[in-house]
């Protein structure tokens, strides 16, 4: 799962002739991005000065960038024009504030770009003077006292650079192998201690571990020594509950769990207990109240901004409070983001990678093997398995974790949402929001899966968890927004799939066709293939469910489920979604008592009709079907068997 980072790296700077000044980039940089500014003479402009004998320019050069990280026209031009490769010397420069001002436009572009980015910039040698900046830190050092308006450049340069190597190995593997080779883990290590680093080196350090530990086998012998093993159990029994020590546990806990493979087992001994316990604090600690009070904050420091500044001492004092908030908010959230992850990854099921990583040959010999008798891939919640001890597995139910992973699918009021847009400073904010409501749901959508239907409360507890996402969806969530609906829709096939099992038949009598026609609305606005089979295979549940019921209003349903789930059969040139919709139109109309509706919509013709057009689809595109194969030919299989059983009997 991903992790987010928030761009941190704002420095003011004296304006430069001919570019944009800082206060003109941080307050109009949305006009300044709309003219014809960012041009092939900028990019230039700002590479003279990263090449400028004068360390004035240097730096200046670099504070542009770090300003202007976010807009992609702009990283793309840096990186096709070998910018970065003439700004990654700088990290070791003579000068501190140009090391400063560099380490912070790196980790800028490194935050806002994606994984293509981050490799574009290891190409371009990123790493070799990231390592060597490292290397500076080889001797044992501490932070420095500080004084009003003066820092700890030593440990600035070092935040800004953690937090780069965090965003490159997130999105690399060459990064995490050049990490390996130079042993930088024996740099980060020291730098755990909270009693001599406070807590802000030890998060960076920590950020940086949790994400390079993940399925890193050199790192994970490195991790278990004894003496490391106390250090970051240490960690993890911090005794307080601020923010920062919130998500120093929270770290931890991801580090500890990483070294046995995202596996509860009993080689952790007592361990088990102690991460979920820092999972559920973690969850149990809101967000809410700080939301308000950072809203409140931002409401007053525009005000004052646009009045007289004679109480400019009182501005000072509550921008300050304003960045601490925000500190806590962004703590708080990365905090529940790495719980998530860690919660998804322990319930998360193995077998769908397994079913990817069969090749066309495999499928072949699988349906071979099976006699050319349906493979059934949905396999009961109450079949699989947890990976870990059942005294873990009593512990997670009885202390409710699902409906704690619940409470995370935050969305904060409309009022909050338009404050924190409008302030340059709490922007990133509302995407961090939405990562971990995100994270949460793919989290629930885990747990539900896995978890028996009275683990998680009983039908009832699921069906208003069904109206609940249902309403959040329909009401709450952005249509455009791809990640958000497939993540909502991911959670609402795995709850109905659960209320299917708990044979809950009868609430779905009470849908009406609008409501049915509000998941079909999403799945004809979306392009994503996962969103249409997540809703194909929630229409196709409760088109089941509906056939135990004989009324002409569960008729009249089935008829609209049936039409939908043909009418994506007959037009998707996406092999996969066809598949997945043929499987369900199977469930649904695989009793005989529902025939009469499939007549009406002339359903066994029509597919007949397809047959021919699948057999040639699947000829042509099977060389780039390998992730579905096994779908998509077991579909077809049992769409002759189908066909030929429905007019077998039609003939009796």
């Amino acid at each position: 799962m991903g992790k987010v980072k928030n761009k941190k790296y704002k420095c003011k700077q004296v304006n430069p002739v001919g570019l944009p000044s800082v206060k003109e980039m941080e307050f109009g940089l949305d006009e300044f991005l709309t003219t014809e500014n960012i041009d092939a003479g900028f990019i230039e402009s700002v590479k003279e000065k990263l090449l400028s004998t004068r360390a004035e320019d240097r730096e200046c050069g670099a504070v542009i960038i770090a300003n202007l990280a976010n807009n992609k026209e702009f990283v793309s031009s840096l990186i096709e024009k070998k910018v970065i490769k003439v700004a990654s010397p700088l990290l070791v420069d003579k000068n501190v504030a140009v090391r400063h001002a560099i380490a912070g436009c790196l980790r800028n572009i490194a935050v806002c770009g994606d994984y293509t980015v981050s490799e574009a910039m290891i190409e371009q040698d990123v790493m070799t003077s990231l390592v060597t900046l490292f290397g500076m830190y080889k001797t044992p050092w501490t932070p420095v006292a500080v004084t009003e308006n003066k820092i700890d450049s030593k440990q600035e340069i070092f935040l800004e650079a953690c937090n780069l190597l965090w965003n490159l190995c997130e999105n690399s593997d060459m990064a995490v192998r050049i990490f390996n080779e130079n042993d930088l883990v024996s740099i980060l290590l020291p730098c755990l201690k909270v009693d001599v680093f406070g807590f802000s080196v030890p998060i960076a350090v920590a950020n940086c571990l949790y994400t390079i530990s993940e399925n890193n086998k050199y790192l994970r012998d490195i991790l278990r020594q004894p003496t490391v093993d106390t250090e970051l159990k240490d960690l993890m029994s911090l005794p307080g509950n601020s923010p920062e020590e919130v998500l120093l546990k929270a770290l931890a806990a991801g580090i500890k769990l990483n070294l046995f493979a995202n596996q509860f087992d009993n080689s952790m001994g007592d361990t088990t207990v102690l991460v979920l316990e820092i999972i559920s604090s973690t969850f149990d600690n809101p967000v809410e109240p700080c939301l308000e009070v950072l809203s409140k904050l931002v409401v007053y420091h525009k005000d004052r901004k646009m009045k007289a500044a004679n109480e400019e001492n009182d501005l000072e004092d509550k921008l300050a409070a304003l960045n601490k908030t925000l500190d806590n908010i962004v703590h708080i959230l990365s905090a529940k983001q790495a719980s998530l992850e860690i919660l998804g990854n322990l319930f998360e099921d193995e077998d769908d990678e397994a079913w990817e990583d069969i090749s066309s040959s495999d499928s072949e010999e699988l349906l071979l093997d099976t006699g050319g008798m349906e493979i059934d891939e949905g396999i009961s919640a109450n079949e699989l398995e947890l990976s870990f001890p059942p005294e873990v597995h009593q512990i997670i139910v009885n202390g409710n974790i699902w409906e704690k992973v619940a409470q995370q699918i935050l969305y904060p009021s409309d009022e909050i949402i338009q404050i924190l847009q409008s302030h340059s400073k709490t922007k990133d904010c509302l995407k961090r929001i939405n990562t971990v409501r995100c994270t949460a749901l793919l989290c629930l959508n885990n747990i539900i899966q896995k978890l028996k239907v009275d683990e998680l409360g009983g039908p009832e507890k699921l069906w208003n968890l069904w109206l609940h996402l249902g309403t959040l969806l329909f009401k709450k969530t952005d249509l455009n927004d791809t990640d958000q609906v497939e993540a909502l829709t991911r959670v609402l096939s795995a709850v109905v799939k659960q209320l299917a099992e708990a044979k809950c038949s009868s609430q779905f009598s009470h849908m009406t066709e609008s409501d049915l026609q509000l998941l079909m609305n999403i799945s004809s606005q979306s392009q994503d293939s996962c969103i249409k089979v997540h809703i194909v295979y929630i229409m196709g549940t409760i088109g089941s469910m509906l056939g135990n019921i004989d009324s002409p209003a569960s008729a009249s349903l089935i008829r609209v489920i049936g039409s939908f789930l043909l009418d994506i059969c007959l037009k998707s040139n996406d092999m996969w979604v066809t598949a997945e919709t043929l499987d369900k139109i199977f469930d649904v109309f695989a009793e005989d008592h529902v025939d009469f509706i499939a007549r009406e919509i002339g359903l066994i013709e029509k597919l007949t009709h397809l047959v021919p057009v699948l057999k040639a689809k699947i000829k042509q595109q099977k060389k780039n079907l390998s992730d579905h194969l096994v779908v998509i030919t077991t579909a077809k299989t049992n769409l002759l068997r189908f066909i030929r059983y429905k007019n077998d009997l039609n003939k009796k």
